[in-house]
Parts: C-alpha cells; structure tokens; sequence
C-alpha cells in the first residue's frame, strides 16, 4: 500500500524541529537548501527525459529524507541525485546510474566529469542508496496531485477551459515542490488549492452546489486550502538568488 507512513507534520515542527535545525541550520539557509536541490532536481529530471511524476517523487523523496536526516551531514546535491536514481526506479522509468550520474555533473558543473572523478562520485550515490533507502524505511510509493487535479477537472470544466486550468494547477502543483508543503499536506488537499489558484489564475468561477463548495470533494478545511494557497504564493516572493548548482 502507498504511503504506509505518516511522513506529514505540522509547518511549525518542520520549521522548528527539524535535524539540520537541531544541529544550528537556521530556517532561512534550510529553505534556500531546499529550493536549491528542488531545483537542481527539477532540471535534472528534464535533462534526463523524465516524465513529472518521477522528478516529483524525487523531489518528495529527498525533502522526506531531510526531516530524519542534516544538511550539516548530509550533501543536499549527492542525496538528491540518488533520489533520482531510487525515483526512476520507482516510477518505471529507470535509468542507468551512470546515464544519471554523467548527467548530474553537467548540471552541476556544465562538463564531463574526469574519470576518476565519476568513479568516485558513483561509489558515493550507490553507497549513499543504502542510507537514503534506509532512512526512507523503503516507503518509496508516492501518490502526487496531477491525477486528482486531471480527473476533477476533466468532470467539472468544459474542455477548452479545462486544458488551460489543468495547465494552471499543475504548473502550480511543480512549484509547490520547492516548498515544505509536501511534509505538511497530502495530494488530495495540494490538488485542491492548485486548481483553486488556478481558476483565479484563469479567471474562472465555478457555482457552489447548494452550500458545499467545490472543493470539499478534496477532504480540506477552508482554513488549510488558505494556508496551502498562501504558502504556495510566499514562494514567489522570496529573495533568493538562483543557486549556482554544486556540489
């Protein structure tokens, strides 16, 4: 069964409780870190001609590895590319570690890697898996939003606005990736908030049935789709600078 463990927690246990926390990261360099390999994994992904679902299961992954584990032990990069490797895995669409490996460095540092620098980076990542594996307790199954958010659509929109919502919410559903709300909610609740952003985005109104709004088909409370919502939008507006990749 997917999702056998409960890996969700409050924002504010996250925020304040967190191991890399613990050992004196402070919340603003956590986040930067997480929006970092999000990223990297995000380009990774699309360098490899990986299909969403996979790169998001190594996003979730990854994020899931660092609420039991610290960015001060931990490099963010090399557990990454291992997620990508478990996620390709996972997802049907494996690929060779060094196919992932060979692509990472050109990412990372935009050349081929020598050859003992790859052999030496490949013992890392396949004795690296066993920990990432290990601290996963092997609960790699992940159900993401896009299903939720294409099947509710594709009952409740006409089809020419129903190509452009569904757009909407999933772009929305990718870039709330880069943020804790993957720890914090499940798919159903992100899918709910992605198409609520998305109507607004599109300029879209659906009626009320009676007096159940829409998105109670989605088990969230107006309080957390506000929350979800509000959270998804603080990441537009931070003040990073985009992170030259490394590791």
């Amino acid at each position: 069964m997917a999702e056998t463990k409960n890996w969700y927690n409050t924002r504010e246990a996250i925020e304040k409780t967190s191991p890399s926390r613990l050992d004196g990261i402070n919340l603003k360099e956590e986040t930067f870190q997480r929006w970092s390999y999000t990223s990297f994994l995000q380009e990774l992904g699309q360098r490899l001609n990986n299909p969403q679902k996979t790169i998001a299961t190594a996003i979730v992954l990854c994020q899931r590895f660092f609420t039991r584990q610290s960015l001060t032990k931990n490099d963010p990069k090399t557990v990454a590319i291992i997620c990508m490797f478990i996620a390709g895995k996972v997802e049907g669409s494996p690929r060779p570690a060094g196919d992932v490996l060979f692509v990472s460095y050109r990412v990372l540092f935009n050349k081929e890697p020598l050859r003992d620098v790859f052999e030496r980076l490949k013992m890392t990542v396949l004795t690296g898996e066993k920990l990432v594996l290990s601290t996963l307790e092997c609960d790699l199954e992940i159900e993401h939003p896009y299903k939720l958010v294409m099947d509710w659509v594709k009952r409740s929109v006409k089809t020419e606005d129903g190509r452009r919502l569904c757009q909407a919410a999933f772009n929305f559903v990718n870039d709330s990736l880069r943020t804790s709300l993957c720890l914090q909610f499940g798919p159903s609740q992100i899918a709910s908030a992605a198409i609520y952003i998305g109507l607004s985005m599109c300029k879209m109104t659906l009626p009320c049935d009676g007096d159940k709004a829409w998105w109670r088909e989605f088990d969230v409370t107006k309080r957390q789709l506000w929350e979800i919502c509000d959270q998804m939008l603080d990441l537009y507006v931070q003040d990073f600078v985009v992170p030259r990749h490394g590791l």
